[in-house]
C-alpha cells in the first residue's frame, strides 16, 4: 500500500506538472551552438559567391602571369654591359672630339684676334678721314663738350659764330653734339 500511495502521489505530481506546463506555456530549448539550418536561397547565394571569388582568383593569376612575362621581356631588352673593347673605342672617340674642340677654340681665338685687328684699322681710317680739315695756318682752341652745353653757348664763350664751329668740325647740324665730344674752336 505504501507503494500504491507513492505512485498515486507521483502520478498526481506528474499531472500537476504537465498541467502547469500547459497553462504557463512551454518553451522548447534548442542547442545554441548548432547553426540554424540553411535555406535553399542561402546555399545558392554562397555557391554564387564562391564562383565569383574563383573567377577573380583566376583573373589575378592571369594578370600576375602577364606581368611576369612583361618583366622578363623588359629585362631581356636591356643592353648588355659594354665590353672592354667598346669602352676603349668610346674613349678614343671622346679624346678625338676633345682634340677637335681644342683646335676649334684655337681657330676661334685666331679669328677673334684678326677681327679686332681689322676693326682697329678701320676705326683708325675712319677717324683719320673724319678729322676736320683745317688749314695749316688755322689756329684755335680745343673744347670738350660738357653736360648741359649747347653749340650756341660754346660759340658765345669763345666769341665765335656757331656756323664757324659747325664748318670747322664738319658737323651736319648744330644740334648734333654730345657730352665728351672734342670740338675745334677757330679764332
Amino acid at each position: 500500500m505504501h507503494i500504491v500511495s507513492n505512485m498515486k502521489a507521483f502520478f498526481s505530481l506528474a499531472t500537476l506538472l504537465c498541467l502547469g506546463a500547459v497553462l504557463t506555456g512551454c518553451v522548447t530549448v534548442q542547442d545554441q551552438t548548432a547553426p540554424p539550418p540553411a535555406s535553399k536561397a542561402d546555399v545558392q547565394f554562397l555557391s554564387e559567391e564562391i564562383r565569383r571569388l574563383q573567377a577573380r582568383l583566376e583573373a589575378s593569376d592571369q594578370e600576375m602571369g602577364r606581368l611576369s612575362a612583361e618583366l622578363y621581356a623588359s629585362r631581356s631588352r636591356q643592353p648588355e654591359a659594354a665590353s672592354a673593347t667598346q669602352v676603349q673605342a668610346l674613349q678614343g672617340q671622346i679624346e678625338d672630339l676633345q682634340r677637335q674642340l681644342v683646335a676649334l677654340d684655337a681657330a676661334r681665338a685666331k679669328d677673334r684676334d684678326k677681327l679686332y685687328q681689322d676693326i682697329s684699322q678701320n676705326v683708325a681710317k675712319l677717324m683719320k678721314n673724319s678729322a676736320p680739315a683745317r688749314a695749316a695756318s688755322q689756329t684755335g682752341y680745343e673744347h670738350t663738350v660738357k653736360t648741359g652745353e649747347s653749340l650756341s653757348a660754346i660759340a658765345v664763350a669763345y666769341n665765335v659764330k656757331v656756323a664757324a664751329i659747325v664748318q670747322a668740325n664738319n658737323l651736319k647740324s648744330a644740334d648734333q653734339i654730345y657730352v665728351g665730344q672734342k670740338l675745334f674752336i677757330p679764332q
